[in-house]
């Protein structure tokens, strides 16, 4: 029997490793690099996106895209869902069912919101976000392929960062980058490739636009109750491919 420890800040592994039945861990199950942005006053969060980040929020703004917060109720969840499995088929990328997200925001009432975007009376984009402590995290987020063009999604982000502020964070987490930096490839042209499954060029250009800083976490760390045990389940594992 094992416990898998995933450290959310960094640490003298030397330290640690040094106690008695503790090792360095599997690779991580979530990313193990993020983008934290320090939320700072309106004008300040935008002053410190990169140029194109920037120019989509302004542009969501001026288009007239409007962020209404959304609720646990069910047409709420449905139209947020209907996001999700828009850009799940878009993007190659599994989703939890729809009632998982209500029983998130449910769990987390005080401490989670739901933004939805709108042009006119469209809904064209969602994101959920929750708050811990000083710390807000952006957590699921979905968009319309037909109003893609907008900037809606840009908006929710910086709609959802002074939120965060206003309920006392400092810092929003973007959560999850890839480990290495995404390379365009000569058939992107001037812009990065839209995120499909595994290809993560077009999140990690939408994340670090915002600002804020690179954030890579430290090895996971395993605690093994029985070492025998967890030594053998290694190899059987190992041994099935």
């Amino acid at each position: 029997m094992t416990t898998i420890m995933e450290p959310n800040v960094q640490l003298d592994l030397s330290s640690i490793l040094s106690a008695d039945r503790l090792a360095v861990g599997p690779p991580h199950i979530q990313p193990s690099r993020t983008v934290k942005v320090p939320l700072l006053e309106d004008q300040a969060l935008l002053d410190q996106m990169h140029q194109k980040t920037r120019y989509s929020v302004r542009l969501a703004q001026r288009r007239g895209v409007e962020v209404r917060e959304g609720s646990e109720a069910a047409n709420s969840v449905a139209a947020f869902f209907s996001l999700l499995e828009d850009t799940a088929r878009r993007n190659k990328f599994a989703i939890h069912p729809q009632e998982y997200y209500s029983d998130f925001l449910r769990v987390f009432e005080e401490q989670a919101i739901l933004l939805l975007a709108y042009i006119d009376e469209d809904i064209a984009a969602g994101i959920i976000a929750a708050r811990f402590g000083a710390e807000a995290i952006y957590m699921y987020g979905g968009s319309s392929t037909e109003h893609r063009a907008h900037g809606a999604a840009f908006l929710l982000q910086f709609e959802a960062m002074k939120w965060a502020r206003e309920n006392g964070c400092t810092r929003y987490d973007l959560w999850g980058i890839p480990k290495d930096f995404p390379h365009a490839t000569p058939a992107d042209g001037p812009r990065v490739a839209a995120t499909q499954g595994a290809d993560w060029r077009g999140l990690y250009k939408f994340k670090v636009g915002f600002g804020g800083e690179i954030i890579e976490y430290p090895p996971t760390v395993e605690r093994r109750h029985r070492p025998v045990l967890a030594s053998l389940a290694r190899r059987v594992t190992a041994l099935g491919g």
